[in-house]
């Protein structure tokens, strides 16, 4: 963004690789294009194995490795506050940033936009009492409501939520409310 000061900073991760996620997804776009309207640095890559990126899929394990290195060149950007990072994710994207940005210190808030709680175990946050934000769809198959809400009840923390009412799992149509709800969170968080 076009600051004197320092601006915060937030990794955008994208939706699964094998399903044809990438960094270009519009939702994750859409997030960044908002977050640097905000006056917050954004910076969203591919992870391994996906488009240029060298490497072969790590079924979510590897890809933390990505994050924490997105997050070391962040902090390192020349305009960026390294004191005040964030990460966020969106689908398969959101667990591994939320994993991700659970375990490294330099994530001082956390993000998942429609994590996959259908299909991955995110009880690893209930060690996590950094503040976390959730948005996902009310017909949201793969981040289904009930789960979510269930793990959300547990966490330590400063934590909230929103629901898009109406959507579904690809939030089509919703990108730029989903991407204000973001930076949003993230203006206030960091």
């Amino acid at each position: 963004p076009e600051t004197s000061a320092p601006a915060p900073g937030v990794v955008v991760c994208h939706p699964h690789p094998l399903y044809g996620g990438n960094m270009h997804n519009l939702v994750v776009a859409e997030i960044c294009r908002c977050l640097n309207e905000s006056g917050i640095a954004a910076l969203r890559f591919n992870f391994r194995g996906t488009g240029a990126s060298q490497g072969a899929h790590g079924e979510g394990i590897l890809e933390r490795e990505d994050v924490k290195g997105a997050l070391s060149h962040l902090a390192s950007s020349q305009g960026v506050d390294s004191d005040r990072l964030g990460v966020a994710g969106y689908s398969f994207g959101a667990y591994v940033a939320l994993a991700a940005g659970a375990d490294d210190p330099r994530a001082k808030a956390l993000c998942g936009i429609a994590p996959p709680v259908a299909h991955v175990d995110l009880s690893f946050l209930m060690l996590s009492s950094k503040p976390k934000f959730f948005i996902f769809g009310s017909r949201d198959e793969i981040a289904p409501r009930a789960p979510l809400l269930a793990l959300y009840r547990q966490l330590p923390g400063d934590n909230r939520y929103e629901m898009v009412q109406g959507a579904d799992h690809f939030l089509f149509g919703y990108e730029e409310r989903v991407a204000e709800a973001v930076a949003s969170y993230f203006a206030a968080a960091l």
